[in-house]
């Protein structure tokens, strides 16, 4: 089974990907050395460390309708220096050419 669900695309996270951290969500199940193994076989890249952050179920509305946003699990993926993971790099440079192209205007 997959410990890793989906990496998690934010600004926050996307402003960390020089320094070579990256943020997935993980199963309830999933453990350090399992998320660790798992991004070793599936990007070939070396783990240096992996932070797992248990969010709580949050109370929100829906259209004036009481609801429960369910519990989720994070993991902070620390990589070895001068790694990176292929395809998360692209969505910064799209918005680095958007940023040149506001300056001319």
């Amino acid at each position: 089974m997959s410990s890793i669900i989906a990496p998690v695309l934010t600004e926050k996270s996307a402003s960390n990907f020089d320094n070579g951290l990256y943020v997935f969500a993980v199963a309830k199940y999933a453990t350090k050395n399992s998320i660790a193994a798992e991004l070793k076989h599936l990007y070939d890249v070396d783990v240096t460390s992996v932070r797992i952050v248990n969010l709580p179920a949050k109370t929100v509305n829906f259209k004036r309708k009481p609801g429960v946003r369910s519990v989720r699990r994070k993991a902070y993926i620390q990589l070895a220096p001068k790694q990176k993971i292929a395809g998360f790099e692209v969505q910064k440079e799209a918005k680095e050419k958007e940023e040149k192209v506001e300056e001319t205007k």
